[in-house]
């Protein structure tokens, strides 16, 4: 949402071109899914969970480096929305992989629904609180640069939550070492 504002709003993109650079983050959770498999069995779940959310934090935080111009822009925005998708991608099967690892058969399919559920939460929440962000970093004004300004803040309060979840992972998985059965 945040990106959308900033394509169409700062820089002029129509809602069909802003919506085709998301292609970009689409193949990056794709590649995320191919790769995470892979990691997973050579490392550890904890592994996957933090390193992904390192991946996906510093690709966020690239993004405040977004400025007014087009091309700048997109050589910018492209590779890091990329390695962003790569990176949440690994954070969520990492985050599947650790909710229900080690449950009996019977209680895999509560804990991934709550595991489910607690994302669709997330998604929730998140969207209106950016937003929120967004219009507190406009100072109530509409321009290109206001939306900017906005956007910026909330990529920087978006950036550090993601790291706030990494250290925190790591901090609660010390230790953990396990790898999916399969």
């Amino acid at each position: 949402y945040l990106l959308t504002l900033y394509l169409q709003k700062t820089l002029g993109f129509s809602a069909l071109a802003a919506g085709v650079s998301f292609g970009v983050l689409g193949a990056g959770t794709v590649v995320g899914g191919l790769v995470a498999p892979r990691l997973l069995a050579r490392t550890s779940t904890p592994a996957v969970l933090v390193g992904g959310g390192i991946v996906q934090a510093v690709s966020t935080a690239a993004l405040l480096f977004l400025g007014t111009t087009t091309g700048a822009s997109l050589a910018l925005l492209l590779p890091a929305t990329f390695l962003g998708g790569v990176g949440n991608m690994l954070v969520i099967v990492g985050f599947m992989v650790t909710a229900t690892s080690g449950l009996p058969d019977a209680e895999q399919g509560l804990a991934t629904g709550l595991a489910s559920m607690s994302q669709q939460v997330g998604i929730t929440m998140g969207t209106p609180v950016m937003s929120a962000v967004v219009t507190a970093g406009t100072a109530g004004a509409a321009t290109a640069s206001a939306v900017h300004r906005g956007v910026t803040t909330a990529i920087a309060v978006n950036a550090a939550l993601v790291l706030l979840g990494v250290a925190a992972a790591a901090l609660l998985l010390r230790g953990r070492t396990a790898r999916p059965s399969g």
